[in-house]
């Protein structure tokens, strides 16, 4: 038999690319989602592998609820655990309870639930994040180079502040509280974390609507549509594709030596400037058609600015990276896809 993979959060934009890597690999996949609902894109786009038994669903409507995850590790013999699903969400008013808990407790209590319910799990993989590294409060910090020693110093107090603190408080804090309940709990399985920052690339999960994109890609469609009149930096200066993403969970899953360890998944630096010089160079019509601002000195971060020591994820994943232009065109020649899909101009 294959191995029996847990995959949480399955419809999400890394989530789905796992997944689908995961399969063609031969992996078998039990995921969960929120609801029945939330399985018919997954249904659809992995159809051979659902009759096949290949893709399995579980159902887990809230992860903060003790013993959420319970009845799923408990009707299955699980080799591996990736537990990918966590809150993207700005547009709240209740922090604790629609970020921190959801991402701290579903943590704690997925881990729980293996210790208790999964004496076949070998290994959990986190998907945590480049918030749970990087140093806001220390600016562009040029030159310096962000590796997997440096933690986010934000306390849950702190995160409490604003919906963009508890987001990167989230990340921290749940990785954290993973790592001490290893340490103290000293179950019978190891565990990698995966921090990646802006994650770019074309989408696999459901997109109705070119609003209802991924918060990243947003971000990128924002310019490449003409809606963004002036060019913003992004908050965090480097950035991974997708697939890059994806292949790192493979990676952690297939890699002895990568257990008890934190990877920075990581291109390389990411600024808007060259954002927009791609798109003039590659799609100069539709730029000039749609107005999309054109880059100044000042977009390509003149004073310097951190970048990725990935030299880990290179060595024990063994991963190669994607090229910024490569991932870029995937994903714009998919934004004009969904364009003509959804009939929009």
């Amino acid at each position: 038999m294959s191995p029996h993979i847990l995959v949480t959060g399955g419809n999400g934009f890394i989530a789905v690319h796992v997944i689908s890597l995961l399969l063609q690999h031969g992996y078998t996949i039990t995921t969960t989602v929120r609801s029945q609902s939330k399985t018919a894109h997954l249904r659809r786009i992995f159809s051979a592998a659902v009759v096949d038994n290949q893709l399995l669903f579980a159902i887990v409507e809230d992860i903060t609820v003790v013993g959420a995850f319970d009845e799923v590790v408990k009707n299955n013999k699980f080799n591996a655990v990736l537990h990918i699903s966590s809150p993207v969400i700005f547009n709240v008013t209740d922090i604790e309870n629609d970020i921190l808990k959801p991402a701290i407790k579903g943590t704690t209590g997925l881990l729980q639930s293996i210790k208790s319910h999964g004496p076949t799990v070998k290994r959990v993989v986190i998907t945590s994040s480049f918030a749970a590294i990087v140093d806001l409060s220390k600016g562009d910090r040029p030159g310096y180079a962000y590796s997997e020693k440096d933690w986010d110093p934000i306390t849950e107090e702190e995160a409490k502040q604003n919906a963009g603190l508890g987001y990167t408080g989230s990340k921290k804090l749940a990785e954290k509280a993973a790592w001490d309940f290893i340490e103290n709990e000293k179950p019978g399985f190891d565990l990698v974390t995966l921090c990646p920052p802006m994650v770019y690339g074309p989408a696999l999960q459901e997109v109705p609507s070119l609003d209802r994109l991924n918060h990243t890609s947003k971000g990128i469609y924002a310019i490449f549509s003409g809606q963004d009149k002036e060019l913003q930096q992004t908050l965090i200066k480097i950035w991974a594709d997708v697939r890059d993403v994806a292949k790192a969970h493979l990676a952690a899953i297939e890699t002895p030596q990568a257990g008890n360890n934190r990877f920075l998944i990581s291109e390389g630096q990411f600024n808007v400037g060259r954002l927009s010089d791609f798109i003039w160079k590659t799609y100069p019509e539709r730029a000039q058609a749609k107005g999309i601002p054109k880059s100044k000195p000042e977009h390509y971060l003149p004073g310097g600015t951190y970048y990725p020591d990935n030299s880990k994820s290179k060595q024990i994943l063994g991963l190669e990276y994607n090229s910024f232009e490569n991932a870029l065109k995937d994903t714009l020649d998919q934004f004009i896809a969904l364009e003509k899909e959804l009939g929009v101009e």
